[in-house]
């Protein structure tokens, strides 16, 4: 698993190459419409026309939220990233890998997945003999979701879902990407990740980790946003006596 002391890097390294994509984005939207006249009559062509169109405006979208995401957001570096891998090409432990035009991660929840190494992609990216080798993935397959490079897969209930290409510790997360996987409002919604941060908070059959608790107090009925300084204490984590005594009274005062 991916520590994050020491690997700290400034917010916002990645947007010279998201602006980029965006660039080659708005680009390709440009050149279909210029193109659309050229389908009429031919309906199949007009069709697809319209599918590509829908996609890059889609691209369009999630990539102008990822630079903004970027920004805001802290992100490590995986220590078995290549070194040739520049740090805005990386978020944690995934990265673009420009030589070969597809995507890797160290992410633990994609080579636990069936055939994930047996894949032709996969195959002739491990006869390179490259060290600490991760999951590659085709360019085209991943999409900016959330501000996150993400891929679809099914959930337990056979759904297609955004799942994250990189590990998310507490500093990458939102509220809507806490939401997306605890209370997404509708299916197109929908969003997993790998957490990086320990989840220890017991809330309703499953545990969260500190910053998905605040997060699904602000979005979950029902839901008593307990301090964490008094969870720690409570059950004999690490906490402030100082502040726990001065939440304690706060707390108390504010639930009478």
């Amino acid at each position: 698993m991916l520590s994050p002391k020491n690997q700290k890097f400034r917010e916002g390294v990645q947007v010279p190459f998201l602006e980029k994509m965006l660039k080659e984005n708005q680009k390709i939207l440009e050149q279909l419409e210029n193109s659309f006249d050229e389908t009429t009559g031919k309906q199949l062509e007009r069709l697809q026309a319209i599918e590509k169109t829908s996609k890059v405006k889609s691209n369009i979208t999630e990539l102008t939220k990822a630079i903004e995401y970027s920004k805001k957001r802290e992100y490590f570096r995986h220590p078995n990233i290549p070194q040739n891998i520049p740090d805005e090409h990386i978020w944690n432990d995934a990265w673009y890998d420009e030589k070969r035009n597809a995507w890797v991660t160290l992410n633990d929840y994609f080579f636990e997945l069936p055939n994930s190494r047996t894949r032709d992609i996969q195959v002739e990216y491990e006869k390179e003999n490259i060290t600490n080798v991760g999951i590659i993935l085709e360019e085209e397959r991943i999409q900016f979701r959330f501000g996150l490079p993400s891929i679809i897969r099914k959930n337990t209930k056979g759904q297609d879902v955004w799942y994250a290409l990189p590990t998310l510790f507490d500093v990458m997360l939102t509220k809507e990407i806490v939401k997306g996987t605890l209370k997404p409002e509708t299916q197109e919604k929908r969003y997993l990740y790998t957490s990086g941060s320990e989840a220890w908070i017991s809330v309703l059959g499953r545990h969260l980790t500190e910053q998905e608790y605040l997060f699904a107090c602000e979005f979950m009925i029902g839901l008593v946003k307990t301090p964490l300084n008094i969870l720690r204490a409570n059950i004999g984590r690490p906490y402030d006596p100082k502040e726990y005594k001065k939440t304690m009274k706060q707390w108390e005062k504010e639930n009478k």
